[in-house]
């Protein structure tokens, strides 16, 4: 008779997500509903609880060390490690489904890009943006974890597969989860390297975004990458390949 009340709970429980529910359910009902697939012929309510109750929400319980989810009775190493690899697996979903935007053509569309790519994330990371010269992507790729400096963001590392990937230009975005959109002196000396890097071999860096939750900074919309290849432009005379990037790119 328990099992049938099991199997009767869990089945309400997919018939909420099929019938467009999700959005409403509670914290540990969605846990749950994720425990249901690993954890069989059992119920899993108050287990849902205990792991909401013991890392204080639903998003902390994902983000938790798989030893320390151990420790709660009733979660196995299969189990710790299926839970702590959801948001893994939603990143790699949003990461290929940004692929599919197409093309970054202003201001907003990249702000609206590192939106997507930054939800939820607590520590600072870096995305290399590809394009070709028609501003189609063509790569999303993180360059680093942490803060962005010179040894977190090589020049080497950023520049690395254009030439395979036919790249003309790309845009670095990174956040700064403390909510504060402002250059640092370390992200303003990594973007004039990379500006120097990419326009010596014909590459060209559009723009550098630091993206928070309300707001951006904009390296181009400030003017000092235009500020970079103006310098370049008296150091090299204009030569072919170190002239400013031709790809529209704007604030409309």
């Amino acid at each position: 008779m328990a099992d049938n009340d099991h199997h009767g709970h869990r089945q309400r429980l997919r018939d909420r997500i099929k019938s467009g529910a999700f959005e409403s359910m509670q914290d540990y009902q969605v846990l749950e509903y994720a425990l249901t697939f690993v954890v069989p012929f059992k119920d899993v309510n108050p287990l849902a609880h205990e792991l909401v109750k013991t890392f204080g929400s639903f998003g902390a319980v994902l983000e938790a060390d798989i030893e320390d989810l151990k420790q709660i009775k009733g979660i196995s190493d299969v189990t710790a490690c299926f839970l702590t690899s959801l948001p893994k697996i939603f990143n790699f979903y949003e990461k290929e489904k940004n692929n599919k935007v197409g093309k970054i053509c202003n201001y907003l569309e990249a702000y609206e890009y590192g939106q997507k790519l930054f939800k939820g994330k607590t520590c600072e990371e870096v995305y290399r943006i590809s394009l070709l010269a028609t501003n189609k992507i063509v790569g999303v790729d993180k360059i680093s974890e942490g803060t962005c400096n010179e040894s977190n963001c090589s020049i080497r590392k950023i520049t690395d597969c254009m030439s395979r990937r036919k790249v003309a230009n790309i845009i670095l975005l990174h956040n700064h989860p403390n909510g504060l959109a402002e250059p640092s002196e370390e992200d303003k000396k990594v973007t004039k390297a990379l500006v120097y890097a990419l326009a010596i071999t014909g590459s060209h860096l559009i723009d550098h975004m630091i993206i928070c939750d309300n707001s951006y900074y904009s390296f181009k919309q400030d003017h000092l990458i235009d500020d970079c290849y103006l310098e370049i432009s008296k150091i090299f005379g204009g030569a072919k390949g170190v002239q400013q990037p031709k790809a529209r790119y704007s604030d409309d």
